[in-house]
């Protein structure tokens, strides 16, 4: 019970991952790019490009809110795109989660 309460909590207030951390991703040797710009609602939009071992390239596209909190991540490799992260999705599911442990079970006699 208190694990799914824990990683509730984390879900809602952790970053995760912050911008600043996504900058030193650069300096790794399969990395190509990190740029950055915002979107229509001042969210931080982070692109990285990167090479991987079997040589083709990914672009991960993070979306950062104004607290720089990771919303979203998605991936695309080899022509597919996948929603690698999405905080609202979690929050969502260890909210179940928490809730459910802490309804007391009722069984009929």
């Amino acid at each position: 019970m208190s694990e799914s309460i824990e990683r509730l909590y984390d879900e809602i207030h952790g970053p995760k991952l912050t911008p600043y951390e996504l900058i030193e991703n650069v300096k790794l040797p399969n990395y190509i790019s990190v740029d950055f710009s915002k979107d229509s609602e001042n969210n931080i939009i982070a692109y990285t490009k990167c090479l991987l071992k079997d040589g083709n390239n990914a672009l991960f596209t993070y979306v950062f809110n104004k607290e720089n909190k990771l919303i979203s991540l998605k991936s695309l490799v080899r022509g597919v795109e996948e929603e690698v992260y999405n905080r609202k999705s979690e929050v969502e599911k260890f909210y179940l989660l928490a809730s459910q442990s802490l309804k007391p079970s009722v069984k009929a006699i």
